[in-house]
């Protein structure tokens, strides 16, 4: 049985992958160990996510252990790159702590915005908080909250989540199944399975990993790919173009949601909540909002739909 049912009492995905890397660095997985990991690789996008961060710890963790004193031709290889998978060679005595801090790392690594090392990538997340940019070889990405990002030299692999990637030449985006060329802007996003390309402006190319097949975007094309479906690429209307994009420009939009529905957007991108109580849930308002101003929607929500609310430091509550 493999490394996912050690026994742990509610295990985390990064304690999961780092038990994975470890049994891995032992020797190949079996196929039935094999097949278990491909289902947990399958059932969360952020799996992945996990699998490739506890990778890279890994892999510093065994480069920092040959500069050690006495380190010699004996000492372990280096894990080969996240994307494989496996890396089969023998698992030094320190394999049990190094597979502790291996979880830990890869945990505290999506959360935080470390510093640059060339040596394990550097790993970006944006939480409920404002929209963020990272600098990428080419260009720039822009991550929407609960968006994660691993650059790496000349790399970048959207883990999850949503991002624009604006360059002034040819930069490269890795998301999902899809790699992404492009001169301009084009917005990248992962949900579940499913990977969408939308180019703003510019020129790109979208090509499938694995087959090599090429699908030319031009401004205002939205490609979509998913598991077990045939691509769509099709036009979007300036309106849907606006809705796509209102995330970035820092608007959300009402168009028949309902305030339960606004309050979640809302609360994406804001550390103090709203919360709507009772049938207030279901009112509606239309317009549009600045998506860091929740304040301002409950003082428009109270006037136009007659609700009331209540402000503290944190949250908003409107009845």
């Amino acid at each position: 049985m493999g490394p996912v049912t050690c026994g742990r009492e509610n295990p985390t995905p990064e304690s999961i992958a780092a038990d994975w890397v470890a049994r891995m660095d032992r020797a190949a997985l079996t196929a039935g160990e094999q097949g278990e990991l491909d289902c947990w690789l399958g059932a969360d996008i952020r799996h992945r996510g996990a699998m490739i961060r506890a990778q890279v710890v890994w892999q510093a963790t065994e480069r920092a252990a040959a500069l050690r004193p006495g380190a010699g031709a004996g000492a372990p290889q280096a894990v080969r790159p996240p994307e494989s998978f496996a890396a089969p060679h023998p698992l030094p005595a320190r394999s049990l702590s190094r597979r502790a801090m291996v979880a830990a790392a890869a945990g505290v690594a999506l959360g935080a915005w470390p510093a640059p090392s060339r040596e394990m990538g550097r790993f970006y997340s944006v939480r409920d908080a404002a929209p963020r940019s990272v600098e990428i070889a080419g260009g720039t990405v822009r991550l929407d909250c609960f968006s994660g990002l691993l650059v790496g030299g000349a790399a970048a692999r959207l883990l999850d989540g949503r991002c624009v990637l604006s360059s002034r030449r040819e930069a490269r985006l890795d998301a999902g199944s899809l790699t992404f060329r492009s001169v301009g802007r084009v917005q990248v996003s992962i949900a579940g399975d499913r990977t969408t390309g939308l180019l703003l402006s510019g020129s790109a190319v979208a090509i499938r990993q694995g087959t090599g097949e090429r699908f030319t975007l031009r401004a205002g094309d939205c490609l979509t790919m998913g598991a077990g479906s045939a691509p769509r690429l099709r036009g979007l209307t300036a309106d849907e173009l606006a809705r796509a994009t209102n995330w970035e420009r820092g608007v959300v939009e009402l168009q028949g949601e309902t305030l339960g529905d606004a309050a979640t957007i809302f609360n994406r991108y804001n550390a103090k909540k709203l919360m709507v109580h009772g049938q207030a849930g279901g009112r509606v308002l239309m317009g549009s909002f600045a998506l860091d101003d929740p304040d301002t929607f409950a003082r428009v929500a109270r006037g136009v739909l007659h609700v009331d609310y209540v402000a503290s430091a944190r949250r908003l509550d409107i009845y």
